[in-house]
This record gives C-alpha cells, sequence and structure tokens, in this order.
C-alpha cells in the first residue's frame, strides 16, 4: 500500500474553501518476508483469547463431519442441521453474555428452486445476528460461508471438513461479533452466515434480494472466503498480509464518470485498507483490483449483482491440494481440507482486520448524497456540489482526490460545513474525485464518486 494520504493546501474559489489540514499519517513498513516465504512476526499482534476462540469455533464446525447444503439436518451432531444450530445457539451467547441481548439471531430460511446443483430444488437457511444501529434502513454486512463440499459436489454424504473453506470465514464473523462487544452503531451490522455457496452462492443471493426488497439501504459488504492463512500450492507461507478482491467496474447501476476503477466496491476496498492499516499495523491489506479469483466465485457477487458495495477477503497463497477435495493421500501429498492446515492466529488477524472495518463503517454519518461533478463547459477547474445533510448528522465533508494511474487516494481537501467547492487548477481531465462525510468524533464514511452534471 502507499503512504496513508496527506492534506494538501489547494486553492478553492466560489462557496467552499479548505480548512482543518490534518498531520500526515507515516505508515509502518511492512514485516520482511524470507526467501523462504516465512515472515518475522512482531507486528499486528492480536490477543490469545482471540486466537483460542476462534481455534474452538473452527474445530466445532469441522466436527459436524460434513456441512454439504443438502446434508443431513436432523441429526444432532453431523450435517448442516446440526452446524446450523450450533451457530444460532453460539451467536446467542456472544449476545446474552456481550451485547447486553441486542443481537437479533434468526434463522433465515429460503426456497430455492430446481438448479444444476440441486436438482430438486432445496431450502437454504443463513444463520443471521443483527446488532440494530440508531439510524434506520442503514446496513453493513459481514459474512463467511459455514456449507462444505468435497470433490464431488454433489456428494451430500461423505466427509467434507471444510476447515478453511469456510470454517474459517464463518468464524471470523462470531469472532468480529465478539470483538464489536457493546458497540452502539449508527448503521445496524449484519453478522450472516450463510449456505448453499458450494452450490451456486444461493444462500447469499437469496439474502441480498431479501434485504433489498425489504428497503434496506445496504451501505457495504465483507465476506471472509478462505481466510486460513494456510501454506500456499506454491509453497509460501505469508501471515500478515491477506488479499482484498473489488470490481472495477460495476455488475449494476450507474457507471463511475470517466473511470473503469471506481465501482463502489473500489471505494470499499479503499477505505477498509486504510482504516485497517491504522487500526492493525503491521497487516498488509493487497487491494487486488478484480471482482474475484479465475475459476472462482463468492459470496459478495450477488451484492455486486445488485449495484451494492461489495468485497471479499482471502489469504494470499492457496492451497489448492486442500480445496475440494476427498480427503485421502495421494503420492505421499495428504488432500483435503482439514484443520492442520489452518492459522489460527492468521484468522485472528483477518478477524480484528474485519472487526476494525465494520466498526468504522458502522459509526460514520451516511455517505453524501447526489454527488455531482460540472461537466456544462470547458474550464482548468473542478466544480463539485452535493446535498445537504440534517444539522448535526454530519461534521463536514471532504474531497478525495487522485490521479487516474494512481490506485488510492493522494489528496485531501476539507471544506467543512460547505456542500460546493470548486478546485482550482484540477482539471477533471487529469483527476478522479470523490467526496466523503465526517462527524464531530472523526469518524468517515465511505467517499462517494460524482455524477455528472451536462
Amino acid at each position: 500500500m502507499s503512504p496513508l494520504p496527506q492534506v494538501l493546501g489547494l486553492a478553492l474559489v466560489a462557496a467552499c474553501q479548505a480548512r482543518h489540514a490534518a498531520p500526515a499519517t507515516e505508515e509502518p513498513s511492512p514485516p520482511e518476508l524470507s526467501t523462504s516465504g516465512e515472515v518475522t512476526p512482531g507486528r499486528a499482534v492480536v490477543g490469545v483469547e482471540s486466537i483460542a476462540r476462534i481455534e474452538s469455533d473452527v474445530r466445532r464446525l469441522v466436527s459436524f463431519g460434513t456441512r454439504h447444503t443438502l446434508s443431513d439436518t436432523e441429526h444432532p451432531s453431523r450435517g448442516i442441521g446440526a452446524a446450523r444450530r450450533w451457530l444460532a445457539e453460539e451467536l446467542e451467547t456472544i449476545s446474552r453474555e456481550l451485547h447486553g441481548g441486542k443481537l437479533r439471531v434468526d434463522l433465515v430460511h429460503h426456497a430455492v428452486p430446481p438448479g444444476r446443483r440441486v436438482p430438486n430444488g432445496a431450502e437454504v437457511v443463513n444463520v443471521l445476528a443483527l446488532l440494530p444501529g440508531s439510524e434506520a434502513g442503514r446496513l453493513v454486512i459481514v459474512s463467511g460461508h459455514y456449507d462444505s463440499i468435497s470433490g464431488d459436489v454433489m456428494d451430500a454424504e461423505s466427509d467434507a471438513p471444510g476447515a478453511n473453506d469456510d470454517a474459517s470465514g464463518t468464524a471470523v464473523v462470531l469472532e468480529s461479533a465478539r470483538q464489536l462487544a457493546g458497540l452502539q452503531p449508527r448503521a445496524s451490522i449484519a453478522f450472516l452466515a450463510v449456505a448453499g455457496e458450494e452450490q451456486g452462492l444461493l444462500g447469499s443471493e437469496a439474502q441480498a434480494r431479501a434485504w433489498r426488497d425489504e428497503g434496506w439501504k445496504i451501505e457495504a459488504m465483507i465476506t471472509n472466503d478462505i481466510v486460513g492463512g494456510a501454506r500456499g500450492s506454491n509453497g509460501r507461507l505469508e501471515p500478515f498480509r491477506v488479499r482484498l478482491f473489488s470490481e472495477g467496474v460495476p455488475s449494476a447501476g450507474p457507471k463511475p464518470a470517466g473511470s473503469d476503477n471506481d465501482a463502489p466496491s473500489r471505494q470499499l476496498a479503499r477505505y477498509l485498507a486504510e482504516v485497517v492499516e491504522r487500526g492493525l499495523p503491521g497487516f498488509e491489506i493487497e487491494l487486488v483490483f478484480r471482482q474475484d479469483r479465475f475459476l472462482r466465485g463468492g459470496d459478495h457477487k450477488p451484492f455486486n449483482d445488485l449495484g451494492i458495495a461489495a468485497v471479499r477477503f482471502t489469504e494470499p497463497n492457496e492451497n489448492y491440494d486442500h480445496q475440494h477435495q476427498d480427503v485421502r493421500m495421494l503420492e505421499g501429498r495428504q488432500l483435503g481440507d482439514l484443520i492442520e492446515f489452518v492459522d489460527f492466529e492468521f484468522v485472528a488477524r483477518v478477524s480484528r482486520a474485519n472487526a476494525e472495518g465494520l466498526r468504522a463503517l458502522a459509526l460514520a454519518p451516511a455517505p453524501p448524497a447526489e454527488v455531482t461533478m460540472d461537466t456544462t463547459r470547458l474550464s482548468p477547474d473542478t466544480r463539485l456540489t452535493w446535498k445537504s445533510e440534517p444539522e448535526g448528522s454530519v461534521g463536514g465533508w471532504r474531497v478525495r482526490l487522485r490521479r487516474t494511474w494512481e490506485p488510492t487516494w493522494s489528496e485531501t481537501i476539507d471544506v467543512a460545513r460547505r456542500c460546493d467547492v470548486t478546485l482550482e487548477s484540477r482539471s477533471k481531465d487529469d483527476f478522479v474525485f470523490a467526496v466523503e462525510a465526517y462527524d464531530r468524533e472523526g469518524h468517515t464514511s465511505l467517499p462517494v464518486i460524482p455524477g455528472l452534471r451536462r
């Protein structure tokens, strides 16, 4: 990641002037990577209690034998039914012991029609814990999928431990709920464990559409899938780095003005990288500028398909011997998604990263609305306007800038309580702009790319 943006003074004309310049923040140097692929520890510290809880969660999920979406739903200790009952019980415990009973825990049932991987249709059940926010309708989401598969996607009987894919991501959801104990958010937070991912993103697609139909304003969705920190098929082990995937051109909704690198999901990824690298120094968020890996997909995609900002965390080096494999030995190699290949301390870092991002998103004011850039005439300057919010809901606004070739924001201008700014000698042809809101406590919203006023 490049250094955090510095606030630079620019000449402002018309209605707004830059003020309240913030001091530059020095980004810590990342841990050094040895020639063997090992990383020297010392940064990105997480508590031993968190590591122990995550290990316990992953072991419990693996203990159900298989969590295939079409596996047994009635058996007391094997199959997806036992897994989802345990997840609901664990979230109820987290609510009672850490949130004063405020989490609303539910098993959300979705009827899925027949399809290629569910030939007779299916009932997909998501496990949801909702922490209500003070501002109605706003929602941020963290998810992992709790279903698993063996080598045959249709085999609902064989062992499918799913330790990394995706007990690790489900454990992140649980631990994020614990780490946000006592939070009083402005936006509601959904802690979501979905089923049906391996059968075609069924649970996440149904949930995304249900929330849309209920009228939620989903501001951000983060999914965690394969975050166990395994040594990769390339032999590398990098426990202080995680990949964050985001699409650049939105799958749905209006296209960004003049850029193919600025879908709402890309703004979310940049935002999370800034927040996490401040809150968890030494843990690198590697921005990967594509929706997902080749030949694979994740639970953020159905949200992208509805025009919602959604991103995916995945470990830096995947091991394909431990994904979608029957548990067996082959030519001296152990195949299967087994628990011995999960680094619980790495998962704890990913959990901390998620919690930092969720806290920032949920405490922030709503992003600015109706942000527009004036393109009615030729000019070396750029004029931006946006909708004024009710008094007291925000402390002010900032404009973020970067040149078109820069991956992350490199300049920031504070325009206080104004909602109209002209940036002198900052040509709309040469720069990308966004506007973000902040409150009096310093919480900052997602940046919003302007639409065009012609």
